[in-house]
């Protein structure tokens, strides 16, 4: 499984690696800190799942969801937010998000991605 973590926090990035690693050692992870970032990685990566946070220091998650389910519709995008209301719930799921989550319920997250 591939697996690209779109997200400017260093230690969020460091501990989603190590609940994935839990999980399989052998999971490719790649990680991007920026809209720029990620909409460059992501078609040479081709991963299966996007864990996209919401707010990025150059841009909107959303925005990129949008790109990425528009150039691969299969992947799978989980959003994060230290902002979870319904309206971006919404509207993310709209948008083609598989997941929404609160950046505070990483153990749903975890769950989700296994």
């Amino acid at each position: 499984m591939k697996v690209m973590i779109v997200d400017d926090s260093k230690l969020l990035q460091t501990r989603l690696i190590n609940a994935l690693r839990k999980v399989n050692e052998n999971m490719s992870i790649s990680l991007a800190s920026s809209c720029k970032e990620a909409a460059d990685m992501f078609s040479l990566i081709n991963p299966d799942t996007v864990i996209l946070d919401i707010a990025l220091p150059d841009g909107s998650g959303i925005n990129l969801l949008q790109r990425f389910k528009k150039e691969a519709p299969t992947v799978h995008v989980i959003m994060l937010t230290n902002y979870p209301t319904d309206e971006f719930k919404k509207n993310c799921l709209e948008l083609g998000a598989d997941y929404f989550f609160d950046k505070s319920n990483m153990n749903g997250l975890i769950n989700t991605i296994i």
